[in-house]
């Protein structure tokens, strides 16, 4: 997928349908955090906001000094937020009080904790070790991406996710030009090197990560022009496998045309594509041992451990009515419109969405906090 539109091909692609509305909007959330029985919403206009997953409704009101740029949990389940200020702050629910975990500088866009409560900021500058006051930053040899060269920064923020082994995972979505994916060892200091002669990193931008007792599974897709393509791998002891390639196909579609001469309907065959799903983020339901992603046509689920090879194999559990953003930063296509994905621990599915809120999927009820 390489950039080949003109003005009037992007505009047409732009307002093409999809079977759901489109919109541009500043409004809504950016990240949630669950903790415990409450969820942190972090506003695109960088304010916090704490709801209770039981009943929807918004718990105590916690003020900032500046707009926050990124939101988090420690170990211990205490609120972490990075500020506009370029301070990191921990909250003391019972002081109801900030207190100063470090100062950043850059870009900050994460924030992670291990095992071991030592917190990890991601900036566009490379990961920083906030106890050793260190910085991070692969060479080379670590990209998977030939179509990308980072020079002392990533450009663009990457999904972050902390596997049970304390590897700090960074998978980037660049659009047409794919994806690429690093791991850090924050056990060890040092980026981790990964066998991916089943992926083709230039075609698979990434979207989430998720992991099940044995493997961190990483998810991605795209719509570009006028293709769809989705992925799924899953890495065991750092050797990725593809689970689901899920891509437009060349399908034979019947069109019906008007002579416009005789006014007599005359049917007709083009050749279109079609079948690709744009995979986003994924997740992994302990309750059920399943996983889950999303796609433009919905959530589906496939039982862990077996063959996912064939979207066939996969269940359509849900499919909500969401809105999508006409036009991608990345690609000329609709931008992803579900940007997170996670499960309770007794199996509710919650799930953030661009316009709509927060979604909130109990058995088959599903509500949003907007």
């Amino acid at each position: 997928m390489r950039p080949m539109c003109s003005l009037v091909l992007l505009t047409f692609l732009l307002l093409l349908k999809t079977g759901a509305a489109y919109a541009q909007s500043t409004e809504g959330y950016k990240d949630f955090v669950l903790t415990g029985k409450n969820v942190l919403l972090l506003t695109k206009t960088g304010q916090l906001k704490l709801i209770d997953v039981a009943s929807g409704e918004p718990g105590i009101s916690i003020d900032t000094d500046a707009p926050i740029v990124a939101l988090s949990a420690d170990r211990q389940g205490n609120i972490v937020i990075g500020e506009t200020n370029h301070l990191v702050k921990s909250y003391d629910e019972k002081q109801k009080t900030w207190h100063l975990v470090s100062r950043y500088s850059g870009k900050l866009t994460g924030l992670v904790f291990n095992s071991q409560n030592q917190c990890f900021l991601i900036t566009d500058k490379g990961i920083v070790d906030v106890a050793g006051n260190a910085i991070y930053f692969p060479d080379a040899a670590f990209s998977k991406n030939t179509e990308i060269r980072y020079k002392g920064s990533w450009f663009l923020p990457p999904v972050c996710f902390m596997d049970r082994q304390d590897n700090l995972w960074l998978g980037f979505n660049q659009g047409e030009w794919g994806g690429d994916v690093f791991v850090f060892d924050t056990r060890k200091r040092v980026f981790s090197p990964l066998k991916m002669d089943s992926l083709e990193m230039t075609m698979n931008p990434v979207s989430g990560f998720c992991e099940d007792p044995q493997n961190v599974y990483m998810s991605g897709g795209i719509a570009h022009l006028f293709r769809r393509h989705g992925s799924i791998a899953r890495f065991t002891n750092g050797v990725a496998t593809s689970v689901l390639q899920a891509e437009d196909r060349e399908t034979e579609i019947e069109t019906i045309s008007k002579d416009p001469k005789t006014g007599k309907k005359q049917k007709g065959m083009l050749i279109g594509w079609r079948g690709g799903h744009q995979i986003g983020p994924s997740a992994y339901n302990p309750v059920n041992k399943c996983l889950y992603f999303y796609s433009q046509n919905g959530f589906f689920k496939g039982k862990s451990g077996t063959d996912l090879s064939s979207i066939k194999q996969w269940n359509n559990i849900l499919k909500p009515a969401l809105t999508w953003t006409g036009g991608s930063p990345y690609a000329a296509g609709p931008a992803m419109n579900v940007l997170k994905m996670q499960f309770t621990a007794d199996g509710t599915l919650l799930f953030l969405t661009e316009h709509e809120g927060l979604g909130i999927y109990e058995g088959k009820k599903l509500r949003f906090v907007r």
